[in-house]
């Protein structure tokens, strides 16, 4: 296997943007051949392709996508495909900074609709010529990208089989519509021709924006093979003569995203993206790459760790010292409820976003009157500037008699940073952690702040896991074991459910003890997870954010990776718009989700909007009496 195969089956990659339309804004028109300029303006090729890996590019494209002889023949260059393509790859190498390489190869210009067998004949043999001279020079992979016709794209596969058959190869198709231009056929289709013709990766790239393209990747991750999307920075509007694309970079990352989560293995930008879309992706594929690989005396620490005897005791290889664990039940008030099979609830409230805490104090304490006395607190929720999670709980323990959930993402700390946090909020008295891997900056107000991702919510799972058992994420015994109750998410209404329930297992073998999901409106998506959920034994406490309008629900579903909002619930919504009205439906349907899965889940898990604890006092009204009761465990 290659390289680049390698380094795909352990994390999502990501490509470069547009080159033509990079050229365009710099003044050269389409009269001119953008592949010929690899010669004559060799420079300007080379600083785009140093912006993209700037940008965070792991694969640069040649600019060599029309470099075919009949294309390059139009502009009478037809006699240097050969000087045309080796240019090209040496220019993407030389500025890639050990980026992949791949050889672009776009369709040949001829219409296969509607030619006779010699034009298609000479089409083939003109791009096979391509294909040769790209495989002599030192790239990476082929892709095959902005094809109409899938019977060229064959022929072209078939093209790079027999002349560059160590080559990995990307194929993709532009679609409109949902399905392929000619012939109209389905994704999941199409991929399979592709992959039966010897594509190592199947995609589409082109024709239409994120959205369109997202449900084109979401059909074709189905057949098996990885799946690779480049969309348009949605469709162009002429203006004074000029293609001006106006999708923004922030709406690129978030489809980037939710791509990812649907099984999406690599993600780029066509016509009218620039390094700033690719960049916006760039946190994206760190958060869903976060985890591919970790040092070998961490991964000691966490297979010794799950060595845990009939007494309690887990014994590290490591250091051959015995460590005994704290009983779930006596880490927390939440943990003896869970132990004990208790309904357990918690409200979810967003620190400050300054340095007065007076308003938030003041709701915990509302909190605490209706009852509810475990309040979990988000760590930047949406990439957004507030104050220290961390801070806000230690002062919540001083002044109320909470008990705190304390959210520790994975975005903002290095190994080193994320172990100093943890030990940090045990000693402050926090006992009780979500793990989550973390929304990426460029969804929130700092788009221009770095993600780390040293780790994903796998990796801090097994720290903090660790950590319990007595040993740091070196093998190093600690001076006082930790006793957090370790909670992490799950996404019921995931695109990619068997994803998510493998996802689920690995957090459970990482050490997770408790599963908090996201919000749900399906309640037939919710029944399904939960059963096939229920092998693993876990406690799951149901995620509940009632909907405050009819445009919040359409947000919701449209732009949050992870959230589905059937149309029976937003028609729900739009017949009664947004006001107080608005947000009595929105806590009636969190109400109906909440009743029909009490005897089935181990608690709630509320997230009411604007901190409006009165919403969530409202939902708890069909429990009231019955497995929970206000205060009736909360000492």
């Amino acid at each position: 296997m290659s390289r680049f195969l390698d380094t795909l089956a352990a994390r999502p990659l990501l490509f470069d943007g547009a080159m033509g339309s990079m050229l365009y804004e710099s003044g050269v028109f389409h009269t001119h051949s953008y592949d010929e300029l690899n010669l004559s303006r060799p420079e300007l090729i080379a600083d785009i392709h140093r912006q993209y890996r700037a940008a965070g590019a792991d694969i640069l494209e040649t600019n060599t996508f029309g470099a075919n002889r009949l294309m390059l023949s139009r502009y009478g260059h037809g006699n240097l495909v050969g000087e045309i393509n080796r240019a090209g790859v040496a220019l993407a190498r030389s500025a890639g900074d050990g980026a992949f390489i791949a050889g672009s190869v776009g369709p040949s210009g001829v219409d296969f609709t509607s030619v006779g067998a010699d034009e298609r004949s000479a089409a083939i043999d003109s791009l096979r010529e391509q294909i040769e001279v790209l495989a002599s020079t030192d790239i990476d992979l082929l892709i095959f990208e902005t094809f109409h016709s899938i019977d060229e794209l064959q022929a072209a596969l078939s093209s790079a089989r027999d002349v560059a058959a160590s080559l990995p190869s990307i194929a993709q198709l532009v679609f409109e519509s949902g399905t392929s231009i000619d012939g109209r056929i389905a994704p999941e289709d199409v991929a399979q021709r592709l992959i039966a013709a010897g594509a190592d990766v199947v995609g589409a790239n082109c024709g239409s924006g994120p959205p369109e393209l997202y449900e084109v990747g979401r059909r074709m991750v189905a057949a098996g093979a990885p799946v690779s999307i480049q969309p348009n920075a949605g469709l162009p509007s002429f203006v004074d003569g000029r293609s001006l694309y106006i999708t923004n970079p922030e709406h690129f990352g978030v489809f980037a995203r939710r791509m990812l989560k649907s099984g999406v293995r690599l993600i780029g930008g066509c016509c009218g993206t620039t390094p700033e879309h690719v960049r916006s992706m760039l946190g994206a594929i760190r958060m869903m790459g976060a985890g591919a690989s970790r040092p070998t005396a961490i991964a000691g620490v966490y297979e010794t760790e799950r060595n845990v005897g009939p007494d309690g005791v887990s014994t590290s290889l490591a250091t051959g010292a015995p460590t005994a664990l704290v009983p779930l039940a006596d880490r927390s008030r939440l943990g003896r409820r869970i132990a004990g099979g208790e309904f357990a609830v918690s409200v979810e409230l967003s620190a400050p976003s300054g340095t007065n805490t007076d308003a938030a104090l003041a709701q915990i304490r509302s909190a605490l009157a209706a009852g509810i006395d475990v309040i979990n607190v988000a760590d930047g929720p949406r990439a957004t500037s507030r104050m220290s999670n961390m801070a806000f709980c230690a002062g919540a323990i001083a002044t109320t008699a909470a008990e705190p959930i304390l959210h520790v993402c994975c975005r903002d700390r290095n190994y080193l940073g994320l172990v100093a946090h943890l030990l940090g909020a045990h000693a402050l008295g926090i006992r009780n952690l979500v793990v989550i891997t973390g929304d990426p900056p460029k969804m929130g107000d700092y788009p221009f702040a770095t993600p780390v991702y040293d780790v994903d919510s796998i990796g801090l799972l097994e720290i903090a896991s660790a950590m319990n058992a007595g040993f740091d994420p070196t093998g190093k015994q600690l001076d006082g074991a930790t006793s957090f109750v370790l909670a992490t998410g799950a996404e019921p209404a995931a695109a990619d459910r068997d994803r998510e329930l493998e996802r689920l297992a690995s957090k459970q073998a990482a050490g997770a003890e408790l599963v908090m999901t996201q919000p749900v409106y399906d309640p037939q998506t919710l029944a399904s997870f939960l059963e096939d959920a229920a092998p693993l034994g876990l406690p799951i406490m149901v995620g509940l954010l009632p909907l405050a309008s009819s445009r919040n629900a359409e947000f919701l579903h449209h732009e949050v990776p992870g959230m589905q909002i059937p149309q029976a619930i937003r028609d729900r919504m739009a017949r009664v718009g947004s006001g107080p009205a608005g947000r009595a439906e929105g806590i009636a349907i969190a109400r109906e989700a909440l009743d029909g899965v009490q005897g089935s889940v181990a608690g709630a898990y509320i997230m009411p909007p604007f901190n409006r604890i009165d919403s969530a006092v409202a939902i708890l009204d069909v429990v009231r009496g019955g497995r929970w009761s206000p205060g009736s465990t909360s000492n």
